[in-house]
């Protein structure tokens, strides 16, 4: 979908394995002509800390006119049985839950008709394996939120989540056999769709 009017897109989490190339593939002129990318992370000026609210309020307050955002950051916590305290189920919760939640309803409050957010969830809510409670919890609390604000949110804005599955790369860092997963370059491409889409309440898998 071209747009007949340059479009800004923030992507925050922009430095991270799958951050670094949904900017690369935004930015990519031949492919989607019509787009400003800027890349945020809790270090850039203006920067953005997903567990700060305050810091989220100084970053909107900063930044205006945007038509698309894009987070691909978030931390939640693996750990077996013993290990998952309060503590450990906390940072889930702060950051890759309620961080995702309130840049994304801060962010649909101001969009212009025809915005987009798009989060990011994860295949842990549906595949767990060991150690992974608190981290399939947060997915997929993502997951729901996503198809429920969709149903509230304000006419013409659009929200999504992508669920990467296993990157190719963080399995090679791993050990694990990188077989079965999937490329950062090609996850990417699901957030431009998500962008670029119609769709809104869904849940885009790779």
């Amino acid at each position: 979908m071209k747009q007949s009017r340059t479009q800004k897109i923030i992507v925050v989490g922009a430095t991270g394995l799958i951050g670094t190339q949904v900017v690369a593939q935004l930015s990519l002129g031949d492919r989607v002509p019509g787009y400003e990318v800027m890349g945020v992370t809790h270090e850039t000026e203006p920067g953005l800390d997903l567990t700060s609210p305050p810091s989220l309020q100084r970053f909107m307050d900063t930044v205006r006119g945007f038509d698309h955002l894009v987070v691909t950051a978030g931390d939640a916590r693996f750990g077996g049985f013993d290990a998952l305290d309060a503590a450990a189920f906390e940072v889930g919760l702060r950051s890759k839950l309620m961080g995702q939640v309130n840049v994304a309803m801060a962010a649909l409050r101001v969009l212009p008709p025809g915005g987009s957010v798009t989060l990011t969830s994860g295949q842990l809510a549906h595949t767990p394996i060991p150690g992974s409670a608190a981290v399939a919890m947060v997915n997929g609390a993502i997951e729901s939120f996503v198809r429920a604000i969709a149903l509230d949110a304000p006419a013409g804005r659009r929200i999504n989540a992508v669920s990467p599955g296993w990157i190719k790369e963080t399995m090679l860092r791993m050990g694990m056999d990188p077989g079965p997963g999937t490329s950062a370059w090609d996850v990417a491409r699901l957030y431009v769709e998500a962008v670029e889409g119609a769709m809104s309440g869904e849940v885009i898998e790779a």
